[in-house]
C-alpha cells in the first residue's frame, strides 16, 4: 500500500503542479472598456512620439 502512496506523489504531484501553474498562466480576457482604453493609450503613445 505504501508503494502505491509514493507511486500517487511521484506522479500526481507534478501533474497536479503543472495543472495550477497553466491555470494560473492563463491571460485574463479584457473587457470591452478596457481593450478601448488600452487602444487609445497606444494611439496616443503613438501620436505622441511622431
Amino acid at each position: 500500500m505504501a508503494e502505491y502512496s509514493w507511486l500517487l506523489v511521484l506522479i500526481g504531484g507534478p501533474f497536479i503542479l503543472g495543472l495550477l501553474l497553466a491555470l494560473g498562466m492563463r491571460q485574463r480576457r479584457l473587457s470591452r472598456y478596457e481593450r478601448e482604453a488600452r487602444d487609445r493609450a497606444t494611439d496616443r503613445i503613438y501620436h505622441e512620439e511622431s
